[in-house]
């Protein structure tokens, strides 16, 4: 499994839960400059600017009119993530 698909479903994971949708209902995309992650759910828009954060275990995504939402990866997520490097 690569990196990024391990990302993907903390993503679509941890806003789900937030905003009691189904991971189906959550928009991932990556910028065609590999340097953002949009998330779309519920009517709202968070971004992540991949350059920006130091920390890339728990990607901060923030919104306008929102809090921001971290994205933490779980145990099971971080051992695939060392695999997959």
């Amino acid at each position: 499994m690569k990196a990024s698909d391990i990302y993907l479903r903390a993503i679509k994971r941890t806003f789900s839960q937030l905003y009691s949708v189904p991971p189906s209902m959550v928009d991932v995309a990556w910028s065609n400059e590999g340097d953002t992650i949009v998330v779309k759910c519920a009517g709202k828009t968070f971004i992540h600017l991949i350059l920006s954060d130091s920390n890339d275990d728990a990607p901060q995504f923030l919104s306008i009119n929102e809090d921001p939402v971290v994205v933490t990866l779980t145990d099971e997520e971080r051992q695939q993530l060392e695999r997959a490097e």
